[in-house]
């Protein structure tokens, strides 16, 4: 197996990203990295293997949203996975109040993992499905709500529009296909922008608001 990359390796791969971080920030992502590859042998947290396609496909594509769109505040990374693009985020924005959604427990102590060994403060791990854990998030309200690898389907937008703030945005990290689609079959949110990911086989980042009015309220 290759070696993990450095952090002066990881810096030169993101720069395709056109992402700059901090030292620090790149500190996290060479933890991030290493523990993602010994986790991997034992759960499967991705089918990337090599070092440098989980840093490209997964550290640079997730933060590629630095580039587009100002983070503050709290942001809510639904389905996060391994992380992304949640917990990626988190250390290019340390300031960020994070909360990841992640229904597999091994997945999630994995995140805790990173959590703890990268010394991160302001996130939270729960381990729950999306929408048993919105029946008992009334008065949470997200900045930002991204979601990657996710079934878009109407009852979840509904679900997502609920915890995200009317000023605020949800990102969904897809495919320029999957995002034509979302936009033409979905209702309750106004459409922005879709953003195509640099050095990527047409992968986007699109961009809306939720149109509260026009979602109905849990119950």
């Amino acid at each position: 197996m290759a070696a993990p990359l450095t952090a002066s390796e990881i810096a030169q791969e993101l720069a395709d990203y056109e992402v700059v971080v901090s030292e620090n920030a790149l500190g996290h992502l060479v933890t991030y990295q290493e523990l993602l590859l010994r986790w991997n042998r034992r759960i499967n947290l991705t089918a990337l293997r090599t070092p440098r396609r989980i840093v490209r496909q997964l550290f640079g594509e997730s933060l590629y949203l630095t580039r587009v769109l100002v983070l503050r505040g709290r942001l809510l990374d639904v389905g996060t996975g391994a992380g992304f693009p949640g917990l990626a985020l988190k250390m290019a924005v340390p300031s960020l109040d994070l909360t990841l959604i992640e229904a597999n427990r091994r997945k999630c102590a994995f995140l805790k993992e990173v959590v703890r060994a990268c010394g991160l403060a302001g996130v939270r791990v729960i381990s729950k499905r999306f929408h048993e854990w919105v029946v008992h998030a009334r008065g949470y309200v997200a900045d930002v709500s991204t979601t990657r690898a996710v079934d878009v389907s109407q009852s979840f937008l509904e679900l997502l529009a609920q915890v995200t703030a009317p000023d605020g945005r949800a990102v969904f990290y897809t495919t320029e296909t999957l995002a034509r689609r979302i936009r033409s079959t979905a209702r309750g949110w106004a459409w922005l922008e879709r953003v195509h990911i640099p050095n990527t086989n047409a992968h986007s980042l699109l961009m809306a608001r939720p149109r509260r009015t026009a979602i109905p309220s849990i119950r």
